[in-house]
């Protein structure tokens, strides 16, 4: 029996999780997940505060769209754990404000999780039938792997270790669910040699390494989120818009709006922003992010407040919606960096998704599959597959 280790409990760390528990547990025990945020969700997280228990703000993605069998079938295999999303999408021209409907495509499927919190798809697919944790799954959360080691031999185990070189785990495989710990931008980030990255240079595996430079040559789109949560009258004036989820087109600072209704005179509100405005404000990552809060990623507080200032402001230049930077809110702004919002370039082959010799495997949105590269569905499809491939060396 093999125990196993999963960096990230996004979509792709849930799914991976939930295919070895339910298929090989005889193989694969115990599985634990290690996850900087607070929670489960990644990219999909959702945020709450124990001061306003109604909140809840998908400050990530606000919804899937699901249009391979897997997808649907995993989805469908969790019963009433997600829910369709039914809120109007639009583009909005940013410099009229004129709304013009979008289609969804044909065959797709648009889903969110069970009380609309996007939070709850990773969630629920780590958790049985009567909603218990699935027996050899433990969780960890506000937890950061910085360092990772693994000796030559072939029972050698992966050690795993925090921003002290305190050692918090053990596992016979490691999956990196997402790239962070296999791509040069941690070391912007984090400061450093990506944590996998020198692992393997003491492994000498040849397609750990061929899988390492696949990932090093990939880029992705950065986004900046401030997120926002009202009550009363202008509550009432972002839900009385004709859309809950726009596109913004032709602007230079937003490239999303998400309204995301928590009840009656209760509204959250995301503005994303475009990626070349990220990108141009890098090395800010938001005081209260995981990045920040346990990575130590610095973040330059006065930059911070001035680019919620300039999204608040670029908001307030579309016709047509409430004004926002002199507004008085119940939460928020807050601002948040998604580093890695899209992944860009060769997605990594299966062929080197699961590396048995150094019994290291990849899934996410940045591994091929049949969904769209970086979207939460090949999130949710590389998890099944990885794990299916690796059920396969088993066997051999």
């Amino acid at each position: 029996m093999s125990s196993v280790a999963i960096i990230g409990n996004g979509i792709a760390g849930a799914s991976v999780a939930r295919r070895l528990a339910l298929t090989r547990p005889d193989a694969f025990s115990p599985i634990s997940l290690y996850e900087i945020g607070r929670g489960p969700g990644g990219r999909a997280a959702t945020r709450r505060t124990r001061s306003i228990p109604e909140l809840r703000i998908n400050h990530g993605a606000p919804y899937a769209d699901i249009s391979t069998r897997t997808g649907r079938e995993l989805l469908a295999s969790l019963g009433d754990a997600t829910t369709a999303y039914t809120g109007p999408r639009c583009t909005l021209d940013g410099a009229t404000g004129a709304v013009a409907p979008r289609r969804q495509e044909p065959g797709t499927a648009l889903i969110t999780g069970r009380d609309s919190e996007m939070a709850n798809i990773a969630g629920d697919l780590l958790r049985d039938d009567e909603n218990r944790l699935l027996s050899p799954v433990t969780t960890h959360y506000s937890s950061m792997v910085r360092g990772l080691s693994r000796g030559r031999a072939s029972d050698d185990p992966w050690v795993l270790s925090d921003k002290n070189g305190e050692e918090i785990g053990r596992a016979d495989w490691l999956i990196a669910a997402g790239s962070g710990i296999a791509h040069p931008r941690w070391s912007a980030t984090f400061g450093g040699e990506p944590p996998l990255v020198g692992a393997a240079s003491d492994l000498g595996d040849a397609r750990l390494n061929d899988a390492l430079e696949v990932v090093a040559q990939q880029t992705a789109a950065p986004v900046l989120t401030v997120l926002l949560y009202c009550t009363g009258d202008l509550a009432a004036q972002w839900q009385s818009l004709a859309f809950r989820d726009a596109v913004v087109a032709d602007h230079a600072v937003l490239s999303k709006i998400s309204i995301q209704p928590c009840g009656e005179a209760r509204c959250a509100v995301v503005l994303h922003s475009t990626g070349d405005y990220a990108a141009g404000n890098a090395g800010v990552h938001g005081s209260s992010s995981s990045a920040a809060r346990v990575g130590d990623a610095s973040s330059d507080t006065a930059r911070e407040a001035a680019i919620i200032e300039e999204m608040l402001v670029a908001l307030d230049g579309i016709p047509g919606l409430p004004a926002a930077s002199n507004a008085d809110y119940a939460f928020g702004p807050l601002l948040h960096r998604w580093g890695n919002a899209f992944p860009q370039g060769e997605p990594l082959p299966q062929a080197l998704a699961v590396c048995p010799d150094a019994r290291v495997a990849f899934c996410g949105d940045y591994v091929r599959t049949a969904a769209r590269m970086g979207s939460c569905e090949s999130a949710l499809v590389s998890g099944v597959e990885v794990a299916d491939a690796m059920v396969g060396t088993c066997s051999r």
